[in-house]
């Protein structure tokens, strides 16, 4: 089994090698989260400014509603976190990954994480994500849907590029 204090201070060393910038701890550990960070640059691609954001929290009993509640908190802390303050999709996107860290993922959980669409935001986005303990295994959502289809190949690269 992998040590969940390692496993996110390795994490953590790769987000701050990709630019992005821990968020102050007495706010995020308010929120019941063990890390968030934030990336915020312009991006053409965007059509202006993309705020990026990982959360993490260790969840040991990681169901499917569970994980939504999750997700949703991380999205609003995300939202209530930006940088910049305008609305999403005027000029700037939210773009939250909620990662879930657990002992040990029950196949129902990881089903949903991979094959369930994550909900949909006007000009902002947010993507469950499960690390597995246990077996090492990093789950989210694989698939492309129809809403947002053309950002969901970043947003795996994101993944898997941070969290990898």
């Amino acid at each position: 089994m992998i040590n969940s204090n390692s496993w996110l201070q390795q994490t953590a060393q790769k987000l701050a090698a990709n630019s992005f910038q821990p968020l102050p701890a007495e706010v995020y550990q308010a929120q019941g989260f063990k890390y968030a960070v934030r990336r915020s640059r312009f991006e053409l691609t965007k059509f202006g400014m993309a705020e990026y954001f990982f959360t993490f929290a260790e969840i040991p009993n990681l169901t499917p509603d569970v994980l939504r509640q999750f997700s949703s908190a991380s999205f609003r802390y995300a939202n209530a976190n930006k940088s910049v303050p305008l609305p999403n999709g005027l000029f700037v996107g939210t773009f939250c990954f909620a990662v879930a860290i657990t002992a040990h993922l029950g196949e129902e959980t990881q089903q949903f994480i991979r094959f369930t669409e994550p909900a949909t935001h006007w000009g902002a986005f947010e993507m469950r994500i499960a690390f597995d303990l246990a077996t090492g295994g990093l789950y989210y959502y694989e698939k492309t849907p129809l809403w947002g289809g053309a950002y969901y190949a970043g947003f795996r690269r994101e993944v898997t590029n941070n969290l990898s």
